[in-house]
């Protein structure tokens, strides 16, 4: 419940991800890519464009789009219409082809022997998947189980990581300002926020007094309080 409660509370891909990882690791499923699908097979850049996060290996997953396999994956075509998680290897046997075995023996060279797919839906109602793969997988049905409901938290709280970035530009908030919001909200000081994200302190200062300008606020306490009144935090 712990390792669910981090992946509800992220605020960001990295987390989003590790917060998953952390939960699939157990099973042997270190990598994870998640992606919005339209109500048909999508063609590969528009695929790649609704990716909402991903822990895939790089190179993969460039040849995948690249080389078109979204048109030949059997895992995606039955994620269009399975309403419960499933094994990459369920999903081939059940729509054998000599491309499927083309794929999937180029996805074993990067570390993605099998894994599970997951139906998710975003809080629009479209319809995604979430893919977990390793090298070597031990997967029950419980285990699977467990995992839609992981798999369902991350979308909410990528949903939700990206409505707060798009609220932040609306109020004109750049990416840094609202990176040390969030973090004056977690309790850290000016010095702190310079040590986490790399900045000097003089720049802490000067994105602490424009947010303040901005949101209206006198102090750092008054700060958070718009910001969680201007929906920009959880």
């Amino acid at each position: 419940m712990q390792l669910l409660e981090h992946i509800r509370d992220a605020s960001e891909e990295t987390a989003i991800c590790d917060s998953l990882l952390r939960i699939a690791a157990r099973y042997g499923l270190t990598h994870v890519l998640c992606g919005v699908l339209p109500g048909q097979v999508p063609a590969a850049p528009a695929a790649q464009a609704q990716i909402l996060f991903n822990r895939w290996p790089d190179e993969w997953l460039l040849r995948y789009f690249d080389e078109g396999h979204v048109h030949e994956d059997p895992v995606i075509h039955r994620v269009l219409v399975s309403c419960y998680g499933f094994r990459w290897s369920d999903a081939i046997a059940g729509a054998p082809s000599p491309a499927a075995d083309r794929l999937f023996g180029a996805a074993r060279e990067h570390g993605l022997a099998d894994g599970v797919a997951i139906p998710v839906f975003t809080a629009g109602g479209t319809r995604g998947s979430l893919s977990l793969g390793g090298a070597r997988v031990e997967l029950t049905d419980r285990d699977i189980a467990m995992l839609e409901i992981a798999a369902g938290l991350a979308v909410d709280s990528a949903g939700s990581a990206t409505q707060h970035r798009k609220t932040a530009r609306d109020l004109g908030l750049t990416p840094r300002e609202y990176d040390c919001l969030r973090w004056t909200a977690e309790g850290k000081t000016d010095r702190d926020i310079a040590t986490l994200t790399g900045l000097a302190v003089r720049t802490v200062e000067d994105h602490g007094a424009s947010l303040r300008r901005k949101l209206n606020a006198v102090n750092r306490a008054h700060l958070v309080t718009r910001g969680f009144r201007a929906g920009l935090l959880r």
